[in-house]
């Protein structure tokens, strides 16, 4: 459960070398889904709930999401 003030980390996406273990702040929620966060240098993102690492569930990384890249020739 995503909880307001906590401070949480994103998820990775599989097949990308992402080295930021940043941790985003919740400071408030937009909708059912949807969070804003702060980062430490009081830089504020809107991401959706199912990015952030949930502490419940620490194993689950992770994120389901899928980029498809189309290139133009």
């Amino acid at each position: 459960m995503i909880e307001l003030g906590k401070k949480y980390r994103l998820k990775k996406i599989k097949g990308f070398e992402n080295s930021d273990n940043e941790y985003y702040k919740v400071i408030g929620f937009y909708n059912f889904d949807t969070v804003i966060c702060e980062n430490t240098y009081g830089e504020r993102f809107v991401f959706m709930k199912e990015f952030l690492i949930d502490p419940q569930m620490p194993n689950e990384i992770y994120s389901d999401l899928m980029l498809t890249f189309y290139f133009l020739i």
